[in-house]
């Protein structure tokens, strides 16, 4: 059972998406596969979600430089925006609660972004009127990871999980393909930098192993030639995430995983990983690039596995993909060419259930049934 998730989010003025944040607005469940064409709007919303993290650890600075700007965030520029705004809606099952973070963000003359609203809203069963805490205008970081009322610290804490999952960089260069201190491997890094020090954690703990032994049987599912992974400290206490194949005594490096099987690696260790150390929200970004269409399978039944226990947000391009999940799991972002914005929408099963008969939802996404085909 999910103990914490997103009910919904809204968004307005930032990138793609207009002024109109009621019309902004979407429901999340369990499960979110968001589908849609190049420029539709699928990446800018997980854009927004990875700027409410940054926002959550005092980086909301860092993040807009990296953007190139406050001016790139805003919807057709900050002559035409005024503000961003966000609304999350955050469901706790165990203490049966909603709370709410909203927040407004305006530029600077620096070309940053300013606080021009930030509050909580928290209600639960014991008490009948909602409490309200304002954060007060013109602070450049987020005040909410500041507070010390209770509430607050334990919803900034869960804004700040909000990770987005980046495994695409792979290169010869690349943090996931390096050598990681063995002492590193608390939760797994967003880039996966640290994936050996998390797997050897895992194994080394006798509560965890079996996790840790679910995805060694997964990987070799996709990879037949991989028998186990060679996690061994140095004196130092630095390890690569050497392998070895089966039947064999030479030892591969990182190096020699190729590109989509060094991603899957890192999306099962993601997605199988115990309980306890799984992140409340999965985000990723089109996960099967790379992948083969076996791989891209067993990918879709890791993510139903994981959301009995986190909820997963998902952006993808892959029919495949798509072909694994109900229809109330598919958010469709549409770009509309007329009024020039994204839009997001929901799919009933009861008003598809006819194309269903005959078709897949794959089939139906490239027959533009569900829309976010380009028009």
């Amino acid at each position: 059972m999910i103990e914490t998730c997103l009910k919904s989010l809204a968004l307005a003025g930032y990138r793609s998406y207009d002024n109109d944040l009621e019309q902004n607005k979407v429901t999340l469940g369990d499960i979110n596969i968001i589908i849609g064409a190049n420029g539709a709007g699928k990446s800018n919303l997980i854009s927004f979600l990875e700027m409410i993290s940054y926002m959550m650890t005092r980086g909301l600075r860092h993040y807009v430089a990296r953007q190139g700007g406050a001016q790139s965030l805003f919807y057709f520029g900050a002559k035409e925006t005024e503000q961003i705004l966000g609304e999350l809606q955050i469901h706790d099952a165990n203490g049966r609660k909603e709370d709410s973070y909203s927040f407004s963000l305006e530029r600077s003359a620096t070309d940053q972004l300013y606080f021009g609203k930030e509050q909580i809203v928290y209600q639960d069963e014991v008490h009948p009127k909602p409490y309200k805490k304002e954060f007060g205008i013109g602070h450049q970081e987020a005040e909410l990871s500041n507070s010390r009322d209770n509430t607050a610290k334990t919803l900034c804490k869960y804004l700040e999980r909000l990770r987005v999952f980046h495994f695409n960089d792979t290169s010869i260069n690349a943090r996931i393909r390096s050598t990681t201190n063995a002492g590193e491997g608390r939760y797994l890094r967003s880039d996966g930098g640290n994936i050996a020090a998390f797997l050897y954690q895992m194994r080394e703990d006798p509560a965890d192993q079996p996790y840790y032994d679910r995805i060694v049987r997964y990987v070799r599912m996709v990879l037949p030639q991989f028998f186990d992974f060679v996690l061994e400290p140095d004196e130092n206490g630095n390890l690569p995430l050497d392998w070895r194949q089966e039947g064999a005594e030479e030892i591969f490096g990182p190096h020699q995983f190729s590109d989509g099987a060094l991603r899957f690696v890192a999306l099962t260790t993601l997605l199988l990983q115990p309980v306890r150390t799984a992140p409340m929200t999965i985000i990723l970004d089109e996960p099967e690039i790379g992948l083969h269409p076996y791989a891209i399978s067993l990918l879709a039944k890791e993510i139903r596995m994981a959301s009995k226990t986190s909820q997963i947000i998902v952006s993808t391009q892959s029919p495949l993909l798509l072909n694994e999940f109900s229809c109330e799991d598919i958010i469709t972002a549409e770009y509309d060419n007329i009024n020039q914005k994204s839009i997001l929408r929901r799919h009933r099963e009861t008003d598809l259930r006819e194309w269903l008969e005959e078709y897949t939802l794959g089939e139906l996404w490239e027959k533009n049934v569900l829309g976010g085909l380009p028009l």
